[in-house]
């Protein structure tokens, strides 16, 4: 999976590397990628107790299809509305572990009525091989994000 290159900041972290979810300040996400968001997610979580075993872009190919594969990673970061935000959400994964989603929930009005319809952006994802250690990592990951 992808790895980004910045050095751990010294704060949010006790010498044996766990992990102050209330000490860590909430990204600042105002006019960044979806790309930059990840590397700072990877920034901060590197060497912590919380780190996954991978963290990664949930459209890994970059893939041109965001309706099959999710956002691409030059992609504005989304921002929060009344119809739409971002959910952190833990599901056991296929062959083991858990799966951490990190999903753009919107509320779109349909064309042809007055009606609204879910959609789901893939955003991130990661994996860890507990679900106590699966429910921090999102509980962190929601904080850093200021997610629903």
């Amino acid at each position: 999976m992808f790895q980004a290159n910045a050095d751990v900041p010294a704060g949010g972290a006790t010498a044996a590397g766990a992990v102050d979810i209330k000490s860590i300040p909430r990204l600042n996400t105002d006019g960044k990628t979806l790309d930059q968001i990840f590397q700072e997610l990877c920034r901060l979580l590197r060497g912590k107790e919380l780190e996954p075993e991978w963290l990664c872009p949930a459209n890994m190919q970059d893939d041109a299809n965001e309706a099959m594969y999710g956002a691409r990673h030059n992609r504005p970061w989304p921002y929060h509305s009344s119809n739409a935000r971002i959910s952190v959400s833990v599901c056991i994964g296929n062959s083991e572990g858990w799966i951490i989603h990190v999903d753009f929930v919107s509320r779109p009005q349909l064309s042809d009525s007055l009606d609204r319809t879910y959609a789901i952006m893939p955003l991130l994802r990661a994996k860890v091989f507990s679900s106590d250690h699966a429910w921090s990592l999102a509980r962190l990951i929601a904080r850093l994000l200021d997610a629903a």
